[in-house]
């Protein structure tokens, strides 16, 4: 049953860029993440991230992050707030800094057959400060709610696979001005393989649907992620 999933999920995933990747409206980036955990017990969780992020499409992009995050459980309530940062930079743009304080509340309600539901509520400041002759400084609030499923693949206790649709809407006013990509809602598919020393391998696929700034640019980005925890 794994494998046919796995089957499907792959067909399913090259279709579908196959057929954004011939629209002008289509962003494509892929992203790497490495996160750690540093300190977990019963009711604390202290993780360290550091992530890479490639625009495919012209004039393109790279952007190196690095990311903090505190956690205190409460059952199936936690509560967790951090800070990211990240520099986006190529010769073609205005390169730039962004400092991301944010704080969040999720709850997970188990359903049935060890499925779970994941609901998440988050606030985030973003601060923006760009490099050259003219730097600038901008910044905004925007908050954003995600809900999706946890499914282990076979639907059973002992499964090592699990599979997670999620979606999720941003709430925010206006973008800076020269934030090319702020997301309006995205949505997505994530596969997660728990290794045998209990770390975590995960392929995500998600489309973002941009907030219009400008006419001309494009409405939507297909991001392929790798992730990979310890």
């Amino acid at each position: 049953m794994t494998k046919n999933f796995l089957r499907l999920f792959v067909f399913i995933f090259v279709n579908t860029i196959n057929h954004a990747y011939s629209q002008n409206e289509n962003e494509f980036f892929h992203e790497i993440v490495l996160e750690k955990d540093l300190i977990e017990n019963e009711k604390w969780a202290l993780v360290g991230e550091a992530n890479f992020k490639y625009l495919y499409n012209e004039p393109g992009w790279r952007r190196w992050g690095v990311s903090f995050i505190g956690v205190r459980k409460i059952k199936r309530f936690s509560l967790s707030a951090g800070a990211n940062a990240y520099y986006t930079f190529n010769k073609s743009i205005t390169n730039f800094f962004e400092i991301r304080p944010w704080m969040a509340l999720q709850f997970n309600i188990p359903i049935v057959s060890e499925i779970t539901l994941r609901q998440r509520l988050k606030y985030e400041w973003r601060f923006f400060y760009t490099e050259g002759d003219d730097a600038t400084r901008e910044n905004y609030r925007r908050l954003r709610y995600q809900i999706g499923f946890d499914i282990p693949i076979p639907i059973k206790e002992e499964s090592s696979w699990k599979i997670r649709p999620f979606f999720e809407w941003f709430f925010i006013r206006d973008p800076t001005t020269f934030e090319r990509f702020p997301n309006e809602r995205d949505y997505g598919l994530m596969v997660i393989k728990r290794l045998k020393n209990d770390d975590e391998l995960s392929i995500t696929y998600r489309v973002e649907d941009f907030y219009k700034v400008d006419a001309e640019e494009p409405v939507n980005g297909h991001i392929f992620l790798l992730a990979y925890y310890f």
